[in-house]
């Protein structure tokens, strides 16, 4: 993907370490449906300090999508937005939802929740759609 370039839909993942590449792959499928949200049109967004963790990548492989890894200064500027407010994703990063700030982030300026992240109790994933697929 070009610099600047948007894509349409953005899938934030939040993620403990060591999850199972499985895990991420599931909850991403399950996400992407119940939004009707094709997955070549998705890319994966999570923060720039998970590029270590296997399974994101191994996850991003098994679904044919591309991974970004955003900074954290950069999910902070948009934390405002998520509704998800866990107290312990804000202790640890300082933003409420690491996966829906990953996922407006990821799908750029004037983008929108499709819905509230959906958590198990290994992976989070929420899914944004890019402002010039909305209109």
């Amino acid at each position: 993907m070009a610099r600047g370039e948007t894509m349409k839909y953005a899938a934030g993942i939040g993620a403990r370490r060591g999850v199972a590449a499985e895990a991420v792959i599931d909850l991403v499928r399950a996400v992407a449906a119940q939004h009707g949200a094709p997955l070549s049109d998705i890319t994966l967004c999570t923060l720039e300090s998970k590029a270590d963790e296997p399974s994101l990548h191994e996850a991003a492989k098994a679904l044919g999508v591309a991974l970004v890894f955003l900074p954290l200064d950069a999910l902070k500027a948009r934390k405002g937005a998520a509704p998800t407010h866990s107290a312990r994703v804000q202790a640890m990063f300082g933003v409420g939802s690491v996966a829906e700030a990953a996922a407006l982030v990821g799908a750029g300026p004037g983008s929108r929740l499709l819905g509230p992240r959906v958590a198990t109790p290994y992976v989070a994933c929420a899914l944004a759609i890019s402002a010039e697929e909305r209109e």
